[in-house]
């Protein structure tokens, strides 16, 4: 699933593929690739931005906005192509054609994206721990004395409410290069390991982003290819383990491999 530094980089495909077009249309598309015309907008402008794991689009006439939240799930991702060409592409969700002849196209097959107008009311996100840093240790450090942190480190990292963004391979990139027991409760972290943690959490986001994502399993960047291979130490690797915290896997060293 497309975490943190994945979001950004579709939110910033998305304005970059957007910023010199006009939009005449927008297709909700249903399964079999069928669209159907969206009568409510026309001739309007597309903006996005990221927050943690949420993606938002802004569609603008001088008349109204509309806004959509986008839930990429597991193989959501964005392209833009000719208008001509727009069916060759499976398992469209969302398509805005533009006045110059091309297509903004959402698409995504296994448990693919989902978006909704004026967003969802599911999983609360807390702040986007790049952008927002300061007011995301904040949230943390005033609530360590709450239940969600007197879990293991993995599995607290898990919850979006407090890690919007982290998900299956940060969280084994970041617990893996902090070489800390991940086992170990989260409200028992001393002061010096929390400043480290939060450290990490920001270097492993800004590396991955800069190296083009997490390109490891559905998802691919919409404009280049990664190069995130050198980077990965702990996803994945022959050295580590897999290990279920939650209903996700984290791949820790064995070292930390608990005695059966």
């Amino acid at each position: 699933m497309p975490e943190g530094p994945e979001l950004r980089i579709m939110s910033d495909f998305i304005n970059e593929s957007s910023k010199d077009r006009t939009f005449t249309n927008l297709f909700h598309v249903e399964k079999g690739n069928v669209p159907i015309k969206d009568i409510s907008i026309s001739n309007f402008k597309i903006l996005s931005s990221s927050n943690g794991k949420e993606l938002a689009l802004s569609l603008r006439t001088p008349q109204k906005d509309l806004k959509y939240s986008v839930f990429m799930g597991m193989s959501g991702n964005w392209k833009i192509v000719p208008t001509e060409s727009w069916n060759s592409t499976k398992f469209i969700r969302l398509r805005m054609d533009s006045s110059d002849g091309y297509s903004l196209i959402l698409y995504g097959g296994y448990m693919g994206p989902k978006y909704k107008l004026n967003g969802f009311s599911g999983t609360k996100r807390g702040y986007d721990s790049v952008r927002e840093f300061e007011k995301f240790k904040k949230s943390i450090l005033s609530n360590l004395d709450k239940k969600d942190f007197n879990s293991p480190i993995c599995e607290v990292l898990l919850n979006q409410k407090y890690f919007n963004g982290i998900g299956a391979y940060l969280n084994s990139e970041i617990v893996g290069r902090l070489d800390i027991n991940p086992f170990k409760k989260f409200n028992s972290l001393s002061q010096n390991e929390l400043e480290d943690m939060f450290n990490m959490i920001l270097k492993c986001q800004i590396e991955s982003y800069d190296l083009g994502g997490g390109e490891l399993k559905d998802w691919s960047n919409p404009f280049r290819k990664s190069k995130i291979d050198e980077w990965i130490q702990f996803y994945g690797k022959s050295s580590c383990f897999k290990q279920r915290f939650g209903k996700r896997n984290i791949w820790i060293h064995k070292k930390w491999k608990l005695p059966t």
